[in-house]
């Protein structure tokens, strides 16, 4: 959408013309999008008059980010394959859809998507001559808790039901956790389970976030840029970040897909590519040095071919944790020099547990459920995380079992007597 200018001129026979005149002004003219970011006092997702704009707010569009001004408003620049979002602020919440999603994107593709099996993104049509974000107000106290599920990774209806009945059921309800999020691989490989999956875990009733993991993408496509088109339908920005409470969550996408070329098969390796460091270098530049970060991804962070680079946006950073899953274990590991890492103190990496144990695997219990245990052997489950200021705790859940369920002790079933 271009702006223009009328030039009224007045020739010497008395006659009138008007001459219509580009206005490179305006930021939609020179490949701008603009918008605002707003209160939203009756929740309808939509700016009317007498609901303000918020100052100060961050929003990107996956490689710039700027703050609102004074009145809410923001410029960013657009391409045709752009996904703008807003950077939740603390204290405030955006709109969720009927399955707890969080709405807090845009998505511009005036094509849509390349065709891909499970569907992309439909044509979006002329850029908005305001692309504007609805936030309300919410309580967020310094402590809080989050629900961490590490692949819940269903094949299937079936396994889905699995995830019912062994994960969800017992959380409705029952949980005080502010949000939740899966930390990839939500489901294995076949695309459309993901709205059946998403239907059963809105149930906690709570917002979900969700991060890309290698069995989330679209296999058919021609390379990593258009590998998340079907998720970019679903859930928008395959990376993004919000505040909640005085902490700081960045979500990554560290899956880069290389496609099939004659006589290889297509394959994924770890790593965020320099479009992503790049922003990811500027959003925690915006963030307070004395705010805790959590990264989270779904390969484990070691794994990642740029770690290093990594390392070095967060190593002199005094509070920094990230979590990851995909190995179907729990592990903690704390980076230290003999890993490349630089900082004063070791970095504290969560690979968590995983809601499928090892894929849905093993003899069925009385639920007929499969006894699903992890490569380590311990349960299938997930994480509750305490964030509290700088500080932060995490309790392991074997789903279900009761909280106080955390480890097993087996002994021989004969011992011979000691003389």
């Amino acid at each position: 959408m271009a702006w223009w200018r009328l030039l009224v001129v007045v020739l010497v026979s008395g006659a009138v013309t008007v001459v219509a005149l580009r206005d490179d002004s305006d930021p939609l003219a020179q490949g701008a999008a603009t918008g605002f970011v707003f209160h939203d006092k009756d929740r309808d997702g939509v700016r009317d008059p007498g609901e303000p704009g918020l100052g100060g707010v961050r929003v990107s569009n996956g490689e710039d980010i700027v703050k609102t001004d004074r009145d809410g408003k923001w410029s960013l620049p657009v391409d045709d394959d752009t996904a703008f979002f807003v950077v939740k602020p603390r204290g405030w919440m955006t709109p969720t859809n009927e399955h707890n999603l969080p709405k807090f994107y845009y998505i511009h593709k005036p094509k849509g998507s390349p065709s891909v099996r499970y569907g992309g993104v439909e044509p979006t049509g002329p850029l908005p001559a305001s692309i504007d974000f609805a936030l309300t107000p919410q309580a967020e106290p310094t402590k809080f808790k989050a629900l961490f599920f590490g692949d819940t990774q269903p094949r299937d209806a079936r396994e889905v039901d699995y995830i019912t009945h062994d994960v969800i059921e017992p959380l409705v309800g029952k949980t005080d956790a502010a949000f939740g999020v899966t930390l990839g691989d939500v489901v294995f490989d076949d695309l459309s389970q993901f709205d059946r999956l998403n239907k059963v875990i809105a149930l906690i009733g709570i917002p979900w976030y969700n991060v890309l993991g290698n069995h989330d993408i679209n296999y058919d496509s021609d390379g990593d840029h258009h590998s998340d088109e079907t998720w970019e339908r679903i859930y928008g920005p395959n990376y993004y970040s919000f505040d909640y409470g005085p902490t700081h969550f960045i979500v990554l996408d560290n899956i880069n897909w290389h496609a099939a070329v004659t006589g290889t098969p297509g394959r994924y390796t770890g790593g965020l590519g320099e479009t992503q460091l790049s922003w990811l270098k500027s959003d925690l530049a915006l963030t307070p040095n004395d705010q805790l970060v959590v990264l989270m991804m779904h390969i484990p962070l070691h794994k990642a071919e740029d770690k290093e680079k990594i390392f070095r946006l967060i190593e002199n950073r005094p509070y920094a944790l990230s979590v990851s899953a995909h190995e179907h274990y729990q592990e903690h590991f704390f980076f230290t020099e003999k890993d490349g890492w630089r900082g004063p103190k070791p970095h504290h990496h969560v690979v968590n547990v995983t809601a499928c144990g090892s894929w849905w695997q093993g003899a069925p219990d009385e639920r007929g459920i499969p006894h699903t245990t992890m490569r380590d052997g311990a349960p299938n489950g997930y994480s509750v995380f305490t964030f509290d200021g700088n500080e932060y705790s995490i309790a392991y859940r074997a789903a279900g079992r009761p909280e106080s369920y955390q480890m097993n002790i087996y002994a021989p079933d004969n011992a011979s007597a000691g003389e």
